[in-house]
């Protein structure tokens, strides 16, 4: 049984349509630095957090079940 690509990429995009629905916030690190403050080092670790809109978490998920329609879609 052979799975058509359009198949793969539409399971793909509603599972990142869900993801970002389910979590719209993503954090990761921004700046890592080191400090001395009276002979102890420390090390400062600053994070950005990106907002996901729903908007984009839904279009995912449209487009992700537009690829499975269309993939499976008879052509004349």
């Amino acid at each position: 049984m052979k799975i058509h690509p359009y198949v793969i990429m539409g399971i793909l995009f509603i599972a990142l349509g869900i993801a970002a629905l389910v979590h719209p916030n993503l954090s990761m690190p921004s700046k890592k630095s080191e400090i001395e403050i009276a002979g102890t080092k420390t090390i400062m670790e600053t994070t950005r957090i990106i907002e996901i809109p729903k908007v984009f978490g839904i279009l995912l998920l449209v487009a992700g079940g537009s690829f499975i329609f269309l993939s499976t879609a008879k052509s004349k």
